[in-house]
């Protein structure tokens, strides 16, 4: 197996999501990419810290702004749910 030349992240994101088409299931996938928006990059895969490369504290960075909108996302969908 080839060792993966994609850098650490803080944890694994989900990969699958269950899609049984039920009144919740727009909040489930939105819950789940932003669940994922909590998977960091954390270093390079050569050990050199994330303050050391600008592309990945960008990436992260991405991250936190695809959060905020998700946020923004959900608590619609709750609030159209209650």
């Amino acid at each position: 197996m080839e060792k993966s030349i994609l850098p650490p992240m803080t944890q694994q994101p989900i990969l699958y999501i269950d899609m049984t088409p039920t009144d919740d299931l727009a909040l489930r996938i939105l819950r789940a990419y932003r669940e994922n928006c909590d998977c960091r990059w954390s270093g390079d895969t050569d050990g050199s810290a994330i303050e050391d490369n600008p592309m990945l504290q960008m990436m992260n960075e991405h991250q936190d702004k695809r959060a905020g909108i998700l946020d923004k996302a959900i608590t619609v969908l709750e609030e159209a749910q209650e």
